[in-house]
């Protein structure tokens, strides 16, 4: 199934869709400039005003950028190490004299990043992050980061950036950004992607990108064969492979074929046949959680090679309000090309709702004929308009009802719940679905109806979609900006056009203890979905277990599937408990929601904080500290032991700043009610928010660092602290009075160095 060779040229396998992103990444300035809207690469940026919801991204000076990916089954964890010299002429301050001043970190993200951790480091200064739960941030106000509020930093979907204070003119800053996002999945491969193109100018024009860019890739699957792995974009080389792993670099010897673009991994899957595999590690040495962590990866054939099912196909669009303008355009316009994919062998209905409903076929559902899709999309656009409140418990209940109504047996039946809004009965329909499925699913080849969920917006409630997809064997899938809600949207429909395998249940031996699955129940295959199961057990599983499902026509489909004994290849550094942390958080959080339960909320914190990955109920936090703070803090979190960052944080609480994060939320049922648009604007608008050039952050690093040795320094930086804190509320309201501020400070600096030269 993987061929054991990497393509000697970027061109052996070019996808459709690799040249993809979003036009907001991809737009520049007028010709002959040299600034962007949107940062192209992690890095140091000025950031500048242009017009209302526009910034624009001056890079500094690139010495070195580093990727370091692990690309586990279907996730990446990425590190990327950047080096910048930062001029002058870039930083902002309030004397704005260019000597020092603060510069922009800023890092291209999508709606699915989760970033874990940035950092970074001056010749003086250093700064680091760490996830907290909620109820400790009260007291972090990010005073040394020139803020004064305990509210988390804005956050976009499309961009990661937090501003770095009190850099020198032409010092050496080196950031570390460390992220995991899932694999895209197209054409039957999985794909990764790095922004690594670099912005004109932040490197000279006789300088080859070899002598600035490396990216190292590792890719690892649960089959024993080597991992095919190839790149459209740059030329790689083969570092090493073994079972389930293959490591690939930039290959700097073909320098004259890189390109100053997004570097892609490509990852193929697709074969004549459905392939299954397991791969398991038992716990790491001082893990209080003695099970063994496992995966199973099950993957579609290619589709000609296999009879797909028939689908009955019912989609409930929210209409209400909120959904007026980009958002309903964007749904509308997926929706008929979901409709457009419908094949002969499907039927189908059509709701519209708000607080009231409407369908397509008031008696049931449609065959997918041509004339029946032409009727449909007339249909879209005359009554898929925005209006009203939201109702999503009566469409829903009723889509149920006419699959019960019209039978079709061999069809897999699907609903998809597309909207903007939270209403008050969620846990209800949770419930209410719940219990149908249970009275239904006697009989295991029952084809009970697939759930499928989309949410648009930050006041959609995310985890409520993620449990009623879940409870509903369905997919979930999210868009918070305006310029991503077709796309998100049609990729989810596309993806569950071709369905192969229903009804999938794993052969895990009555006999093991302490088991967990997720998700569950399994959801099914498709031509465009692998699926993924992950699961921890005492003592692991055994060499082979037994997987089943059904096929088309009803037949069972049966296979003894092999289960590796993972220790951990040498090019690898993320154990397999990490790999799926992200979708054990967001389920337990889902299921917490769901029964209200404080005990499971307290084992998503622990589970966040165990592993570093902010969630619901943590946030990030980035600080400045000490080196000898910083040692210490690693030291603690090496022990397994609780890591206070307040602790360690020059400043104390009140230095520190909250990250915002884009995660889906709970969702604002008062927003809904009220129609309020829920869709994230511009990121222009975000970086101002951030920007603190007009203001001078005291440079205390120096007492920090004998703060360290010397405990007694540390009441005289609560005083400072605090009166550092002070200049930012003042500027806004008497600009005239920055500069004696600054110079009080500075003298009560000055009398904390004549204190500790007198110690």
């Amino acid at each position: 199934r993987f061929p054991r060779r990497v393509p000697d040229s970027p061109g052996d396998l070019l996808l459709p869709r690799f040249a993809h992103m979003p036009a907001a990444m991809r737009r520049e300035s007028p010709a002959g400039a040299t600034d962007h809207y949107r940062p192209a690469c992690p890095g140091l940026y000025a950031t500048s005003a242009a017009g209302e919801a526009e910034t624009v991204f001056t890079p500094a000076q690139l010495q070195k950028m580093d990727f370091h990916v692990e690309c586990h089954l279907s996730t990446a964890f990425v590190t990327v190490n950047t080096t910048w010299v930062v001029p002058g002429s870039l930083l902002k301050s309030a004397k704005n004299d260019g000597k020092k001043g603060n510069i922009t970190f800023a890092m291209p993200v999508t709606e699915q990043t989760t970033v874990t951790g940035v950092s970074a480091q001056m010749s003086n200064k250093r700064f680091a992050s760490g996830v907290m739960p909620n109820k400790d941030t009260k007291n972090m106000k990010g005073t040394r980061f020139g803020r004064n509020t305990a509210a988390p930093l804005p956050a976009h979907p499309e961009l990661f950036a937090i501003s770095i204070p009190g850099v020198p003119a032409g010092e050496t800053v080196h950031v570390q950004a460390t992220y995991f996002t899932p694999l895209d999945f197209e054409n039957g491969a999985y794909v990764f992607r790095a922004p690594t193109r670099l912005p004109t100018g932040c490197i000279s024009p006789n300088t080859p990108l070899t002598k600035v860019l490396s990216v190292m890739a590792t890719a690892r699957s649960a089959y024993s064969e080597q991992v095919q792995v190839m790149s459209p974009t740059h030329p790689v080389t083969l570092v090493q492979a073994g079972a389930g792993v293959t490591q690939v670099q930039l290959d700097p010897i073909k320098r004259e074929k890189w390109q100053n673009t997004e570097f892609v991994m490509v990852m193929p899957v697709w074969g004549g046949d459905i392939a299954a595999a397991g791969v398991q590690q038992p716990p790491a040495p001082g893990d209080p959680d003695r099970r063994h962590a496992f995966a199973i990866a099950i993957a579609p054939p290619k589709p000609e090679a296999v009879n797909p099912f028939p689908r009955d196909v019912i989609f409930l669009l929210d209409r209400s309000g909120s959904m007026g303008g980009g958002p309903m355009d964007a749904a509308r316009a997926a929706l008929i090309a979901g409709l457009k994919d419908l094949t002969p062998n499907d039927r189908f209905n059509i709701c519209a709702f708000d607080n009231l409903q409407i369908f397509f076929d008031q008696e049931g559902l449609t065959n997918a004929t041509n004339e029946a899709k032409d009727a449909a999309l007339r249909w879209v656009n005359v009554n898929c308009q925005a209006r009203g409140t939201t109702d999503i418990m009566t469409p829903l209940a009723r889509a149920l009802e006419l699959f019960s109504a019209q039978p079709n047996p061999g069809a897999v039946p699907m609903v998809f719940v597309i909207t903007d809004g939270a209403v008050e009965d969620e846990r209800e329909i949770c419930t209410f679905v719940e219990r149908a499925f249970k009275n239904g699913g006697a009989d295991p080849a029952a084809m009970l109806p697939r759930v499928n969920t989309f949410g648009i917006g930050r006041y959609a409630n995310h985890y409520f979609l993620k449990m009623l997809a879940g409870i509903g064997r369905g997919m979930n899938g999210a868009a918070y900006s305006p310029e991503t809600v077709e796309k998100k949207m049609f990729d989810l429909l596309r993806a569950s056009k071709t369905p192969i395998l229903t009804n999938i249940a794993v052969g895990i031996p009555q006999s093991a203890q302490g088991v967990e699955i997720l998700p569950f129940p399994v959801p099914d295959l498709f031509a465009g979905a692998p699926v993924m199961i992950s699961g921890k057990c005492v003592g692991g599983l055994p060499a082979t277990i037994e997987i089943q499902g059904r096929v088309a026509g009803g037949a069972v489909w049966q296979r003894s599937i092999p289960v590796a004994l993972d220790l951990q290849n040498n090019a690898l550094s993320i154990p397999l408990d990490k790999v799926f942390v992200k979708q054990r958080i967001d389920m337990m959080t889902a299921r917490a929601w769901l029964t209200q339960e404080k005990h499971l909320e307290q084992q998503v914190i622990d589970l966040s904080l165990k592993h570093g990955v902010p969630c619901a109920h943590t946030k990030l936090c980035a600080f400045e500290i000490s080196l000898k703070n910083e040692t210490a803090m690693k030291n603690q979190k090496a022990s397994g032991g609780a890591v206070s960052v307040a602790k360690y944080a020059v400043g104390g609480a009140a230095g520190v700043m909250v990250i915002g994060a884009m995660a889906g939320g709970f969702g604002d049922v008062g927003a809904s009610l009220s129609n309020a648009g829920g869709m994230i604007a511009n990121a222009g608008s975000m970086i101002g928010s951030i920007d603190i050039g007009g203001i001078d952050v005291p440079d205390l690093s120096c007492i920090a660092e004998c703060a360290a040795d010397a405990p007694c320094i540390e009441p005289i930086m609560g005083c400072v602290e605090p009166l550092a804190g002070c200049v930012e509320p003042l500027v806004g309201a008497a600009g005239e009075c920055l500069e004696p501020l600054i110079g009080a400070v500075g003298s009560v600096v000055e009398v904390v160095g004549n204190m500790i030269g007198g110690n």
